[in-house]
């Protein structure tokens, strides 16, 4: 109750809190123009990749990798690990238009054709490979953002033509559930965060800021992200609850990458734990520059940990 009224005491003067609680799980963000995929939490980007093209994406989903569809009819996506690096997968749009955003529930994927004026806009469901993509419902109002909520079963959209002003919750027959206003510049992405049970929204069109939302509605928090580009589109989030962590002992950077994480700090794995005897003794690998664009980080870590 208290956390509520001082949302509302803080917006009602013109000042939304920033941080009011800490982002449990690592949120997954794609842009439609630059092939770019940011992973961000408490406010920073924790690691970011390209993807193989613009078209790639952005719409796509997180479980134990991340699976990109085709933006639109006849393009292709691809799958990546969660740090970024290419696998086999591919996934071909069938025939819809502007698949900005996906949402999975680890057998079924969705998507919202947000430009498809075929099929009224859409909301889209294949299976877990992006096969056998098909009409599932047309919402009420035109969408583009879309989520799975595991609690209550239900898809969550955001109504956007241009900005963001409204979600609905629909169940899977579409049938509308419930609802809530929003003013969000863009809001065409949409996260369930299966670690605390609320919403995030990216904002675009030249602001870079995540809305967080319980699902009645109330704004808990507005967080800046520096370094985002702001036409983002995809939003997921990835596994919350624990993960193996690190403290780094060396980073070396490879073919001119400026942003490598410095020894001292901390590198969290994607390895679930439920204490450090389930993680390895020590990490070493290659990932993606954190600064993105050319070259990889060399890294050794150990002193591990579940957090």
């Amino acid at each position: 109750m208290m956390k509520r009224l001082l949302s509302g005491l803080l917006a009602g003067m013109g000042c939304l809190p920033t941080l009011v609680q800490a982002q449990l799980s690592e949120l997954y963000l794609s842009d439609r123009v630059t092939p770019i995929v940011y992973v961000v939490q408490n406010g920073r980007i924790v690691r970011q990749f390209n993807r193989s093209g613009q078209f790639d994406g952005p719409g796509c989903t997180v479980t134990d990798t991340v699976k990109f569809i085709g933006q639109d009819g006849g393009r292709v996506g691809q799958e990546y690990t969660l740090d970024g690096a290419p696998l086999d997968g591919r996934y071909t749009n069938p025939r819809f238009e502007s698949l900005y955003d996906g949402a999975t529930d680890g057998e079924r994927n969705w998507s919202i054709g947000h430009n498809d004026f075929p099929t009224n806009f859409a909301v889209v469901q294949g299976d877990a490979d992006w096969d056998n993509v098909e009409v599932l419902f047309v919402p009420l109002r035109r969408s583009s953002g879309i989520t799975y909520d595991g609690r209550n079963g239900t898809l969550w959209v955001t109504n956007t033509v241009g900005r963001g002003d409204r979600v609905q919750e629909y169940d899977l027959n579409g049938n509308l559930i419930s609802e809530f206003n929003i003013d969000v510049s863009g809001g065409y992405g949409i996260a369930w965060d299966p670690a605390d049970d609320t919403l995030w929204i990216p904002a675009s069109h030249g602001n870079t800021d995540l809305f967080q939302y319980e699902k009645d509605g109330t704004l808990l928090q507005r967080v800046p992200v520096q370094g985002l580009t702001d036409i983002l589109l995809g939003a997921e989030f990835g596994a919350g609850g624990t993960r193996c962590t690190y403290t780094l002992r060396k980073s070396k950077p490879k073919g001119g990458c400026g942003a490598c994480p410095q020894p001292g700090e901390s590198y969290r794995t994607q390895e679930e734990c439920e204490t450090k005897r389930d993680c390895r003794k020590s990490v070493k690998t290659t990932i993606a520059c954190p600064g993105g664009g050319n070259g990889t980080c060399k890294i050794k870590a150990k002193k591990r940990r579940c957090e």
